[in-house]
């Protein structure tokens, strides 16, 4: 048993024994069957609200396993890392904060529901999961690419004038944002969307081995001449990423957008 499936099985127990909790939900890769031993665990966790003040949250996680180190980053969310090295992500919430749970639809599924609610001692959160369980929604939707599309071109351009000014490590930072969005684009037109809230997360297996090859030529370290290569090179894959959206999807930028940002791109590489 992987050491992630341990504290898992720990953290289930403590739950089911804590008269304050109400429900625990697990997220994440073991939800999917595809946690391994470099995988996160991550949990939501719903505490009677009368109870909520008594919750110490480090002190309640250090039941399941010495802890190395905890913080509260800027979402709220308490991350940690235990004593043999797994990361963990625990979000401490009231009862009455379950039907945040109706935010998630259209963004988020799980397979099943026993996958997820590990706990649910009255039933209540159930009724909130339900709809979120199933296969996962249609990524890469007419309204998706054509946001997409503009996204790409806007953050290209963003990226472009802060490496000119000669803003290199700034340039280098957006180089990741314009990743991202090429890497949906990549994934639309393979129709390899299962990781598209992060287009990275198994990119050697999902892309083809051309397009996994373009994305590499798209990458750079901090270096002038390095960045600007990579900028030349994210445009020119993404004008072809464009075309095959639009001869697939119908939805494409405007021509003189397509035209301006190629003449950018195009000075970069002389």
């Amino acid at each position: 048993m992987l050491p992630q499936q341990q504290l898992i099985t720990r953290v289930r127990a403590l739950a089911e024994r804590d008269a304050r909790l109400n429900a625990l939900m697990m997220y994440g890769s073991f939800t999917r069957g595809e946690g391994d031993a470099y995988s996160d665990i991550e949990f939501l966790l719903f505490f009677e609200d009368a109870a909520f003040d008594q919750v110490a949250p480090r002190a309640w996680i250090e039941q399941v396993a010495p802890v190395l180190l905890d913080y509260t980053n800027e979402h709220g969310i308490v991350e940690v890392i235990f004593d043999n090295l797994v990361r963990g992500e625990f979000h401490f919430h009231r009862v009455s904060d379950m039907p945040m749970a109706e935010s998630w639809r259209g963004v988020v599924t799980f397979p099943t529901l026993e996958s997820t609610l590990l706990v649910d001692k009255t039933g209540h959160f159930a009724a909130y999961l339900a709809p979120l369980i199933g296969p996962p929604p249609e990524r890469a939707t007419p309204a998706a690419l054509e946001t997409l599309a503009r996204h790409f071109a806007n953050l290209w351009l963003f990226g472009h004038n802060v490496q000119r000014r000669g803003e290199h490590a700034r340039a280098l930072e957006m180089l990741n944002g314009v990743h991202r969005a090429l890497l949906h684009l990549a994934r639309a037109v393979e129709g390899q969307t299962a990781n598209w809230l992060t287009p990275s997360k198994g990119l050697e297996q999902d892309l083809g081995a051309d397009s996994y090859a373009r994305f590499r030529a798209c990458t750079a370290p901090l270096d002038p001449a390095a960045l600007s290569r990579a900028y030349a090179e994210s445009w020119l894959w993404g004008r072809e990423l464009l075309d095959r959206v639009e001869a697939q999807y119908g939805i494409g930028l405007p021509g003189a957008v397509l035209e301006r940002l190629s003449g950018l791109a195009g000075a970069l590489s002389t």
